[in-house]
């Protein structure tokens, strides 16, 4: 397989990615992206390690009450992009384009994740997760998958990440809020 060559392009003070490999990314994609256009696609962009370069949290440790991420017991890794990184101490809500790549373990001893939980905010307006983009596998298993208006990505990740900041249990990390547990930054 063939390794895209990645650099970077300064414009205007943020970063972009390039690459010779024309499949790298997907159509409204990027490095600070995911792209939203299916399973396959993300995977891809995941497996590509764009997220490698956002602000990640320095080592897996156990889910954070409230999360059920993983189901079975197992650790993660947050890592937000530069968007959620920029407005991680403010109280506003996010931006549009802010997004967060979730690592699941198995143990504390795996080095390579089972799954990944991936949520990107589509739109200014959160419109109560509905504008928000959910991704979730646990091993072969797709948890979800499509924007949060209907469907298991409404029903399990809106319906748990609506309540993100709105109080001292559900604010895990400073800084959570809109449908955002723990800003990494």
């Amino acid at each position: 397989m063939k390794l895209a060559q990645i650099c970077c392009v300064v414009w205007f003070g943020t970063f972009a990615a390039c690459s010779d490999d024309a499949a790298s990314t997907t159509k409204g994609s990027d490095a600070q992206t995911p792209p939203t256009s299916g399973s396959a696609d993300l995977e891809k962009w995941i497996q590509d390690g764009s997220y490698l370069t956002w602000t990640c949290e320095p080592a897996k440790h156990a889910p954070r009450s409230p999360s059920p991420h993983p189901s079975a017991g197992g650790f993660n890794r947050i890592c937000s992009n530069d968007l959620i990184k920029a407005a991680a101490t403010g109280t506003a809500v996010w931006p549009k384009g802010a997004a967060a790549v979730k690592e699941l373990f198995t143990s504390a001893t795996s080095t390579t994740p089972d799954g990944y939980a991936v949520y990107l905010k589509t739109d200014a307006d959160s419109a109560s997760g509905a504008n928000w983009y959910w991704y979730e596998r646990v091993g072969t298993t797709m948890v979800a998958d499509g924007k949060g208006a209907s469907g298991a990505p409404k029903d399990l990740c809106v319906a748990c990440h609506g309540a993100a900041g709105s109080d001292a249990p559900h604010t895990p990390s400073p800084g959570g809020r809109d449908q955002v547990y723990t800003p990494v930054h």
